[in-house]
């Protein structure tokens, strides 16, 4: 008798189991394969587009770790970030020289209390 109750119960779960996967919908693969696919060929698109293009690499540490990793960017990418430093330093100094021209104001007047 309580082996036909654990096989009943087994055929229950593995029942179960079955209609539960078998009544969910597959998520939306079509727009996710779409979109993976469209990243990947992105990603190829700018690969071949600076196949021809030196790479420049050099070894950097990250912070908190000693082990080097080698990081590569071409010429163009090199050349902008560059530039993007130089504005950011620029605007630094700019805003520098703006409060350093703005005088403090003059501190208030000490309270007159009367002495008695």
């Amino acid at each position: 008798m309580k082996g036909e109750i654990r096989a009943s119960i087994a055929a229950v779960a593995a029942a179960a189991m079955l209609v539960a996967c078998a009544s969910k919908e597959p998520v939306s693969s079509k727009s996710a394969d779409a979109s993976a696919q469209d990243q990947t060929s992105a990603e190829y698109q700018h690969l071949a587009d600076n196949a021809n293009e030196p790479l420049v690499c050099t070894k950097q540490t990250v912070l908190g770790t000693r082990v080097p990793t080698v990081v590569c960017v071409t010429q163009a990418d090199l050349k902008a970030q560059r530039e993007h430093t130089d504005e950011v330093m620029r605007d630094l100094q700019t805003s520098a020289a703006m409060r350093q021209a703005t005088p403090d104001p003059p501190p208030p007047p000490p309270s007159a209390s009367p002495r008695q």
